[in-house]
Parts: structure tokens; sequence; C-alpha cells
């Protein structure tokens, strides 16, 4: 992971949905479908996790956070909240929980807001998940570009880009370190994939962050080549700094992406 420099940012995303779920039953229901440990948001106020299918495969990525007893919340990408809802309805049975959306801003900023505020568990340079349920946080969006650069330079996986359902192993895409999963947990759906890929495999594909001379023009064929041979792609990409996932066996060789030199930052 590269090092970054702290930056100055405060702006909506309003690429996010709030659901609010309630009942006796809620922490053992999501504890039994999440990567992460759901018991550790009475102590640390927010945590991020994933729910998987039963190959192991990523479904839904998204942020669960406590104010009271009473309810807890998930801050999911928009994108994912309705088949999340969905998911989850089909999953309680007989579960004592209600699951239902709720108005809210979500807000990144690098500094603490006065409305609830969580440092975000992922990585110190992204600042603060702030949740304003009054929505009358001002409509400005200050520092976006630097948010972004530092998120693709500390590993950080976005839905929907690097995410993809039915497709991504969160192993291969850093979820162990930006505490996305917890491995002294019980049980959850496809935790015997993910368990195994740690504990009885070598990662063959794995995240990093990548640097090109110029920003391409067309950025169509994302595909990165070692001579002719394709070893990996590239996702998101921002200021000239990339995400990428490449095959282990090809990190320390030259490498190419929209025909220009791409160089892994360390």
């Amino acid at each position: 992971m590269v090092k970054t420099d702290i930056a100055d940012f405060s702006f909506v995303d309003k690429n996010r949905a709030i659901l609010a779920i309630k009942g006796e039953d809620k922490i053992d229901f999501l504890q039994a479908l999440t990567t992460n440990n759901i018991e550790k948001v009475s102590k640390e106020g927010i945590i991020y996790t994933a729910i998987l299918s039963p190959q192991g495969k990523y479904l839904f990525d998204f942020f669960v956070f406590s104010l009271s007893n009473r309810e807890i919340y998930i801050d999911i990408h928009q994108s994912r909240a309705t088949a999340f809802k969905k998911f989850l309805e089909f999953y309680k049975l007989n579960s004592d929980v209600t699951i239902f959306y709720n108005e809210c801003q979500v807000v990144l900023s690098s500094r603490q807001q006065e409305t609830c505020s969580f440092a975000d568990p992922r990585a110190n340079i992204l600042g603060w998940r702030c949740y304003d349920f009054n929505e009358e946080f001002p409509n400005e969006r200050r520092g976006f570009k630097e948010f972004e650069t530092n998120r693709i330079k500390s590993l950080v996986p976005e839905t929907g880009i690097e995410l993809i359902p039915e497709k991504s192993y969160i192993l291969e895409l850093n979820f162990e370190k930006i505490k996305g999963v917890d491995f002294k947990k019980g049980c959850y759906i496809g935790q015997e994939v993910t368990a195994r890929m740690k504990h009885k495999a070598k990662l063959k594909n794995k995240l990093y962050c990548g640097h090109i001379p110029n920003d391409p023009e067309n950025k169509d064929d994302k595909k990165i080549y070692c001579n002719s041979k394709v070893v990996g792609e590239i996702y998101s990409i921002f200021d000239n700094y990339c995400l990428i996932k490449i095959k282990e066996d090809f990190k320390e060789e030259k490498l190419t992406v929209f025909g220009q030199p791409l160089t892994l930052v360390n």
C-alpha cells in the first residue's frame, strides 16, 4: 500500500443508500450472513463487511453502524440497495427483524462533522463517514479528486468497479487489509471457500496500485499485457493512478496498458 497525503475534502456521496434494521434478532441475523463480525459494531461504532455467494464470490459490500440498541444501519451503494434488501427479506424467514429504507445523506469528509460521524474503518486516509439524517449538509463538492486518488493508492476497491457481483473474490481485492473480513468469527455464507483461499491456497491474482505516464484518450482495452500475454486488468483510474488486478507471477515483469508502460507503486 503506497504512502498517501492527507487531503482536504468534503462532499455528499450521492451514490449511497441507507437501510435500517430493527428487531430482537437483528445482530444474529446479520452475523450469519456477513464476512465481518457484526458484534464489533457496539464497540467500534462502524464496520465494513460483505456478503458472499455460497461459492465464495462477492455479492454485496457495505458499512454497518449503530446509534442505539434499537436499530442498526446499513450504508450501501445505491446500485445494490434494492437487490440487497430483497436478499435480506429472503433470508430473514422467521427472524424478528424489520428492514426499511431511511432518509439520510452520507457525507465524506477529512474532518469530523457535528452530525453522526465515524472514522472510515478501511483506511485512515479516507477520513470520516458522516451521516446527516436531517439532510442539512451544504451541497458542496470539495476534494473529490483527492479522495478518489487516495482511495486508489490505499487499494480500496469500489462497488461495481473492482467489486463485481458473482465474479470477484474479496481476498484478491484486499479485503483482509481493509478490515472487511474476520477469520475468527463463526460461519457465514461462502466462509468455507474464503477460509480455504486464506489458509490453503496462494492467491493467483492481487490488487495493486499502478501509475501510467499519460491519461489515455481511449480506455476501451483495459487489459494489462506482459509482452503480448494478458496478465491482468485495469479498473479505477484517476490522475494517472489506477487500481489493477494482475497475476502474482507477473508483478515484477514489464507491464503495459493502453499502449503505455505501467509501473506498480510500492
